[in-house]
């Protein structure tokens, strides 16, 4: 299995059929060599001959991983000029060779696609129209071939133009860290592979023994980086010791300059089996100790501000968490926990704005817009707390600690203070349908009912009436 085709099962199902963009190109980069091909058949039945009914049934065969007939339907459809003047259909084109390893051939056909300006239509659809963020994932394709291909810097090039478009999509670190390793800039690649857990903590990437090698321990390393930045340290030490697994058994496998920074890395996991344990001052000594002897040492910063939050010393971790933006600026789980921080003494409006902060460089997630809609919501924001609280239904849980049911109480809390009585039962008809005991749901039931009948009733009589029955 390549990566390009691991990609494939991770996203083509998203792309499809959600309207994420895919991009596709085939190697026939000049229009008259499709005259000197081979007659392709793709059976579209009875539904007109337009290039965008040949896609939509590539797109199917795509999905189902059968690529020579994908690449048959998207090779008619480029043959009509309005199929030509979509980057999506050039994309999905590329991703079929990609899937028969013709990496060149998809190459140029990511080529062709970024080579058509935004605004362009989609031949399957009128609207929307291709808005420049469509882009990142033409470059990330792009860039996984080229990791195929083994042409890793071109690669690295690649995907950091999907970053600058969207740095919140999590695969492109992945394979940003690959290639990094592949060109043993290790450090680099811990710090990518981090970054892409980070962003998607519950994706499986260490699946395929055909993308990791079995000495690629460095992504252990990254993993345990991110989930003692997650505050998950028992994961954390499992990761670690991983990866130590993997350097003890291959001894000829260089990462660290020196014993020295192999034992200072291996004490800032001590200090995080200290967190674990609960040993909080013991563990801010650790973290202390590294952070004298390496001032811009990111991880012991945060395992500081961690001990340091959770010995309830809150103007202090601030100050910690700020020393991990100042060297890290992009690190959105510093913004989060500052911000978690901020919200316990107080400093609302502080805490507000380093949510945002986290929201754009995470793409968002359950937990921080949860946490905005508990502020609003203090501060009698009722507009601003059911934006926050929907937001937070709609995100993906990355952090834990957070029931989505708990969220959709707060929302239907928050409806029956607004007065949006018919939304906010809607609210509590779901929460007891999936929790039929969830108490603060149920009586929050009878007030709505309470309230609705009543004024229906012309007298208080008739609404004590309508309350017995």
């Amino acid at each position: 299995m390549t990566s390009h085709s691991l990609l494939l099962r991770l996203l083509t199902y998203c792309l499809i059929l959600s309207g994420c963009t895919i991009e596709f190109f085939g190697v026939f980069t000049d229009r008259s060599a499709y005259s000197q091909t081979p007659k392709r058949v793709c059976n579209i039945g009875s539904t007109p001959n337009h290039p965008g009914n040949y896609k939509l049934l590539g797109n199917i065969f795509l999905k189902q991983n059968r690529f020579h007939e994908a690449l048959n339907c998207f090779e008619i459809a480029l043959q009509d000029e309005r199929g030509r003047k979509d980057p999506e259909l050039w994309n999905n084109h590329g991703l079929a060779l990609a899937g028969l390893k013709k990496y060149d051939q998809a190459i140029a056909s990511y080529d062709q696609a970024l080579q058509i300006s935004p605004g362009a239509i989609f031949v399957d659809r009128v609207e929307p129209r291709v808005k420049a963020e469509d882009y990142y994932i033409w470059w990330f394709n792009r860039g996984t071939a080229l990791v195929d291909l083994k042409r890793y810097e071109e690669a690295i090039a690649s995907l950091d133009q999907s970053i600058k478009i969207k740095p919140s999509f999590s695969f492109v670190w992945f394979f940003r860290g690959l290639a990094l390793f592949r060109l043993e800039r290790y450090e680099e690649a811990q710090s990518a592979y981090r970054r892409a857990i980070l962003l998607s903590p519950n994706t499986p990437y260490i699946t395929s023994k055909d993308l990791l090698s079995l000495q690629d321990y460095v992504i252990y390393y990254g993993e345990a980086d991110a989930k003692s930045r997650l505050g998950s340290y028992k994961e954390t030490i499992q990761s670690f010791e991983r990866g130590q697994k993997i350097r003890r058994e291959n001894p000829q496998i260089k990462f660290f300059d020196d014993n020295n920074s192999e034992n200072f890395y291996e004490t800032y996991i001590d200090g995080i089996r200290l967190l674990d344990q609960g040993e909080n001052q013991k563990a801010l000594i650790v973290f202390e100790n590294l952070i004298a002897e390496k001032p811009t040492y990111t991880n012991a910063w945060y395992g500081k501000a961690d001990a340091l939050t959770a010995l309830g010393l809150y103007p202090e971790a601030i100050l910690a968490y700020d020393q991990v933006i100042a060297i890290e600026p992009d690190d959105y789980p510093s913004w989060y926990k500052k911000g978690n921080v901020l919200k316990r003494v107080n400093r609302n409006e502080e805490a507000l704005q380093a949510y945002d902060k986290a929201i754009k460089l995470s793409g968002g997630f359950s937990e921080v817009w949860h946490n905005r809609g508990v502020i609003f919501y203090n501060q009698n924001k009722d507009a601003e707390a059911i934006n926050a609280y929907s937001q937070s239904l709609r995100a993906n849980i990355l952090w834990g600690g957070i029931s989505k049911i708990d969220t959709q109480y707060a929302l239907a809390a928050t409806l029956y203070r607004a007065k949006r009585y018919s939304e906010s039962l809607l609210a509590v008809e779901k929460i007891l349908q999936e929790q039929p005991e969830y108490q603060e749901a149920l009586e929050l039931r009878k007030l709505i009912k309470k309230i609705t009948v009543c004024d229906r009733a012309e007298t208080q009589s008739q609404c004590n009436e309508k309350l017995i029955k």
